[in-house]
C-alpha cells in the first residue's frame, strides 16, 4: 500500500517541478523537495500567488487560504496538491 502511495504522489511531484520549472524558467535540477521559495528562490508574494494559481490551473485542483499560507517549499506544495 505504501508504495502506491509513492507511485502516485511521484507523478504529480514530477507534474509540479515541470510546472514551476517552467513558470520560473529555473532547471528543474535545482528544484528539490527542500527548495524554499523565498530563501532559495527568492519569490515575494506577488510570485508565490502567480505559481500557486499556475499551478491549480495546470493541476485543475484549487487550494484554501490556509493551505496556500503553509506553502514555503516544494514538498509543501507536493502535500497540499496531493491532499486534495
Amino acid at each position: 500500500m505504501k508504495n502506491q502511495a509513492i507511485a502516485i504522489k511521484r507523478p504529480l511531484q514530477d507534474q509540479i517541478v515541470n510546472t514551476i520549472s517552467w513558470t520560473l524558467n529555473i532547471a528543474p535540477q535545482r528544484l528539490l523537495p527542500y527548495t524554499h521559495f523565498v530563501d532559495d528562490l527568492h519569490l515575494d508574494d506577488l510570485d508565490m500567488m502567480l505559481l500557486i494559481a499556475a499551478l491549480e490551473n495546470h493541476l485543475d485542483v484549487y487550494l484554501t487560504p490556509e493551505q496556500v499560507a503553509s506553502i514555503e517549499t516544494i514538498a509543501d506544495v507536493t502535500r497540499c496538491f496531493s491532499s486534495n
